[in-house]
């Protein structure tokens, strides 16, 4: 559903600034906010995953989940999915000091001693290979799958597309507005378009999972790609005449 929004403070029916020496101008003009999405289903995913580690020494800490990335690098390379494909988003060692003395009773969600947190992101280019990704991470060390974002390669496109629907609703509601006062539509005095990106969602909230142990023997992981919308918006300025 489209939200339409008059840039034209409640039906903004506004005679330009008055001209140099006095002269008024002869006609209204008319801002109206047009907007435009477009829906298809997605080509391309992104998985977020995650690697914990936690040890008494540092060094113990990151050999092993610098290991268990390699070992999922390579089985995602298996499945035809590159190392450039493997993108770090983020990546914290950190040390949390035992208390003295020891408390009595022990907390399992406490760590004491060094934890290293690595996440980073998958591109699949291949959708059918989102769920045997996940696996080959989780079977290889990884500890968490915080997300599986879906979305569109061609970019442009959609958003050329999204922005000649909001233009051609954006003069759709002026030419309702425009008739309605009895006046008709005039040259377009300014056009401005929504932002310098695509906003990209996906219509029905996308996939989440998230998995610190597999099963001793797991299904293989499917996840259903979801229609992705891109959005654009423009506001375009008319003259309006009698």
């Amino acid at each position: 559903m489209k939200t339409i929004a008059f840039a034209l403070c409640a039906f903004l029916l506004a005679p330009l600034p008055a001209l140099a020496g006095g002269a008024q101008p002869s006609h209204a003009v008319l801002s109206v906010h047009g907007s435009g999405i477009v829906s298809q289903m997605p080509d391309v995913a992104d998985i977020t995953v995650t690697i914990s580690t936690v040890g008494d020494k540092a060094t113990d800490v990151t050999s092993r989940n610098n290991a268990a990335y390699e070992r999922i690098a390579a089985a995602l390379k298996g499945l035809g999915i590159e190392a450039n494909d493997l993108r770090t988003a983020g990546y914290n060692l950190s040390y949390n000091p035992p208390p003295n003395p020891l408390p009595k009773t022990v907390n399992p969600y406490v760590h004491y001693g060094y934890s290293l947190y690595r996440s980073f992101t998958i591109h699949v280019e291949k959708l059918d290979l989102v769920g045997k990704a996940i696996d080959a991470s989780i079977g290889n060390g990884a500890t968490g799958i915080y997300g599986v974002n879906f979305g569109i390669a061609d970019q442009h496109n959609a958003r050329q597309r999204a922005l000649a629907k909001a233009t051609a609703d954006a003069r759709a509601q002026a030419q309702a507005v425009a008739a309605a006062e009895h006046l008709r539509l005039g040259r377009i005095l300014s056009i401005s378009i929504d932002g310098a990106t695509p906003r990209y969602f996906p219509q029905q909230g996308g996939a989440f999972t998230t998995m610190m142990m597999p099963p001793p023997t797991p299904p293989p992981t499917e996840i259903a790609p979801s229609a992705v919308a891109v959005q654009a918006g423009v506001t375009v300025t008319y003259a309006l005449l009698p």
